[in-house]
């Protein structure tokens, strides 16, 4: 698997909800092409984190050549600074995880 993790700081909340909503909106069609799951944190008022977490590298890279770069460049635009962790990710979990109070796509 590999993980993306987003680090977002923002000018103004305004900007930072135009963001978020357009990262989840983008999102949504990425499930059908790797991405696992898609996680959402507001860390501070003007600051958010965005943890994707996909099945391959490759998969990542395919939906990059077409989201991600212009994603990133438009998010620039508005003046947020972005900070860019990834690599290979093991993922454990629990059990008995009850997943009915997640969003599914």
């Amino acid at each position: 698997m590999f993980l993306r993790v987003l680090h977002f700081k923002f000018t103004n909340e305004l900007a930072k909800k135009s963001v978020i909503a357009l990262t989840r909106n983008i999102t949504k069609d990425q499930f059908s092409k790797g991405l696992l799951i898609r996680l959402h944190a507001d860390v501070t008022s003007n600051s958010a984190i965005a943890v994707l977490l996909w099945k391959t590298k490759k998969d990542f890279e395919n939906v990059y050549k077409t989201f991600g770069s212009k994603f990133i460049s438009e998010t620039k635009e508005l003046g947020a600074l972005i900070t860019i962790y990834e690599g290979p990710a093991e993922v454990d979990k629990a059990k008995e995880i009850d997943f009915t109070g997640f969003n599914e796509f």
